[in-house]
């Protein structure tokens, strides 16, 4: 597993290859992924991943321990509940997670392409508003994804990401013909810091160019296994 930096109280990670393998299913590694983390006896939430901007917010729940919970067809999922796993399943898109450390608040974001140019991020950090959780107070954290360098896409794609705001600086740059090489990360990165969120632990970890730790879906095709990704208040 990968730790990622979470504030005191909670925790954060990603699986690997080490920790789950490409056949386990998912609710094993989601499994594996809390008992990593701390707590083996965690309810785990998810939503059914769609490539787009919905957000579910797992508030008013009782489920019994262990219990793993699918919410329906979302991108990211909030809860502030103790003791609860929120995850999302990548093999090449964004994961990203987010704490507020004084109300207990906390998301997993599956951000890949067509998430990030349909502006996910700009919807959880809404959602946290909602609930009255200033986005200055929040930590992001990414997990691992694919690299620019290893991430070439047609004109359609970098249209798409670049389109709102043009481009981020780094983010893009030329490949053969009309295609570009692509940072979604970097994209990503940008929302949160446009929007005012000031503490961001980037990864540099690419799912590409390490097929021993990661899956990659560009590398492996449909074929290959997910990371998944998750943080539980303690």
């Amino acid at each position: 597993m990968i730790a990622l930096p979470a504030p005191a109280g909670f925790a954060a990670g990603s699986t690997t290859r080490l920790l789950a393998h490409d056949d386990l299913p998912v609710n094993d590694a989601l499994r594996r992924l809390a008992s990593a983390l701390g707590a083996p006896g965690a309810v785990t939430i998810r939503a059914r991943q769609v490539h787009g901007r919905d957000v579910r917010i797992a508030e008013s729940i009782a489920p019994a321990p262990g219990e793993d919970l699918v919410l329906g067809d979302a991108d990211a999922v909030l809860t502030d509940r103790r003791g609860v796993l929120v995850a999302v399943v990548t093999a090449d898109c964004v994961p990203l997670v987010l704490v507020d450390e004084v109300s207990g608040w906390m998301a997993a974001v599956h951000a890949g392409w067509r998430g990030t140019a349909a502006r996910i991020v700009d919807a959880v950090l809404d959602a946290f508003a909602e609930q009255g959780v200033p986005v200055e107070r929040l930590t992001a954290s990414f997990g691992p994804s694919i690299g620019r360098d290893s991430y070439e896409v047609g004109p359609e794609v970098a249209e798409a990401l670049t389109a709102p705001d043009g481009a981020v600086a780094s983010a893009v740059s030329a490949g053969r013909g009309d295609r570009s090489y692509v940072d979604v990360a970097a994209f990503n990165e940008a929302a949160l810091r446009r929007r005012g969120v000031r503490t961001i632990h980037l990864s540099t970890d690419d799912t590409y160019t390490d097929p021993v730790r990661f899956p990659s879906y560009r590398r492996d095709g449909a074929r290959t296994g997910r990371i998944v990704t998750g943080v539980i208040r303690l």
